[in-house]
């Protein structure tokens, strides 16, 4: 504890930078080379870190990545180092350093045409990690196919985008619904500049297949005027033509709930135009964040490594409440519910994060732990029985144990006690004397 305790007051000037620039996202994006690593993987999954270069807000409901994989299928990550293609930029739900599914998520393709009218399949672009920049709240990459410089900030529920164009052909951009299922929906609204999207989510675990009972969300809009490219156009993709604009701006709200929570929560955390400035103030979160730890020592690699790893403590679980509090209805429970007074949090992947992440966090982020132990009695209240690893708004069935008990537990012996513990125990005890049916959990 004492260690613990230098770690934390020592002043921030000891570091040569500012914490969030030794964070190097692309960090547990290639396979795992190593002797050990091999042996342990059978499969072959186990080699691959399966996180992502997310840019956003702690804990953000949706995160802002490059893509390099157009699947939304199980084990299979958003992006990837060794890939040779870039194929949009997504709003992701990926759980970092799993092996679940992204779900919910939709993609943004810039590319150039010379007659856009002829284009007959999704684009993509070859890309040099030399030209790649990545940082937890910017993301900057040339698209070398195009010429297109792409960049990504974030907030919590909302991201922006802003693509430089070369000047030779049209400007366009290519949205995609990522649903495997092929049931997304999309509304063009070109006087508005305006594009809505829906994904409806899917379960995998126990109940694999069966709609989980709610939907990404997305608004996106545009700071130029575009026309649609109709040849493109089908339920799930669409392409538009912004003519011979040098640069465009993008917009996109996100939401669990709907199409207006999604505008609102854009509205509140981006109601501007301001790319740079965005970028500015998620960089200062990111900062005051990881900044509640300060090394004392260690080469320039221990604190790349040792930043990096933090950043992805803050990952999961993610806020899946609206600026409002809107969230969906966990399990059975199709309804809209209010948080009133807290976050509503959602992707406990408990089974890992329950021996080392939960307990940093009640020393790092006692209010937050607060709000996730409220999220938990919440889902036992909807759905009857405290999950155990609980993702996308439903029960999974994945993995053994009833970790909820350490989280909740160790979260209670360190003061965090503003919580209905009745409930809590009452479910608590429930899971530990009693089994449910198949068709409850």
């Amino acid at each position: 504890m004492k260690k613990l305790f230098l770690l934390m007051l020592l002043p921030l000037k000891c570091l040569a930078q500012q914490p969030i620039q030794y964070v190097d996202p692309l960090i547990g994006t290639a396979p795992a080379s190593t002797e050990s690593a091999r042996k342990h993987s059978e499969a072959g999954s186990e080699l691959k870190g399966q996180t992502f270069p997310a840019v956003g807000r702690p804990f953000g409901m949706t995160q802002w990545t490059p893509e390099t994989r157009r699947t939304e299928l199980k084990c299979i990550s958003p992006y990837y180092y060794t890939d040779k293609y870039i194929t949009g930029f997504r709003g992701s739900h990926w759980m970092s350093g799993s092996c679940t599914q992204d779900y919910g998520s939709a993609t943004v393709m810039p590319f150039t045409a010379l007659m856009p009218d002829t284009i007959k399949s999704p684009p993509s672009s070859k890309f040099s990690h030399k030209n790649e920049t990545a940082s937890p709240a910017y993301y900057r990459l040339l698209l070398d196919s195009y010429n297109i410089a792409a960049e990504i900030t974030g907030s919590v529920r909302s991201g922006m985008m802003r693509f430089t164009y070369p000047g030779k052909g049209r400007s366009c951009i290519f949205l995609r619904i990522n649903s495997d299922e092929k049931e997304g929906k999309m509304r063009i609204n070109g006087e508005q500049n305006e594009i809505v999207l829906c994904n409806p989510v899917h379960r995998i675990y126990q109940g694999s297949g069966q709609p989980a009972g709610f939907n990404g969300w997305f608004v996106i809009m545009f700071d130029k005027p575009f026309s649609q490219i109709e040849k493109l156009t089908d339920n799930q993709q669409t392409a538009i033509d912004f003519g011979d604009q040098k640069i465009v701006n993008v917009r996109i709200g996100t939401s669990f709930t709907s199409v207006e929570n999604a505008r609102a929560n854009l509205e509140a955390e981006i109601p501007g135009w301001d790319f740079d400035r965005l970028r500015k103030s998620t960089e200062d979160v990111w900062n005051q964040t990881l900044g509640k730890l300060r090394p004392g020592g260690g080469t320039e690699e221990n604190l790349r490594k040792f930043y990096t790893a933090l950043y992805h403590c803050y990952q999961l679980p993610r806020i899946a409440s609206d600026v409002d509090g809107s969230y969906p209805g966990f399990a059975q429970d199709t309804l809209i519910h209010k948080a009133v007074g807290f976050d509503y949090y959602d992707d406990f992947s408990m089974w890992d994060t329950y021996r080392a992440l939960h307990p940093l966090m009640t020393i790092l982020e006692p209010e937050r732990t607060l709000h996730m132990v409220k999220s938990l009695i919440a889902k036992a209240e909807q759905g009857g029985w405290m999950p155990i690893f609980p993702a996308w708004s439903n029960y999974t069935a994945a993995m053994i144990g009833d970790h909820a008990v350490s989280m909740i537990v160790d979260a209670f012996t360190k003061g965090i006690k503003d919580f209905d513990v009745e409930t809590a125990y009452s479910y608590l005890r429930k899971n530990a004397f009693e089994q449910p049916g198949t068709e409850e959990y």
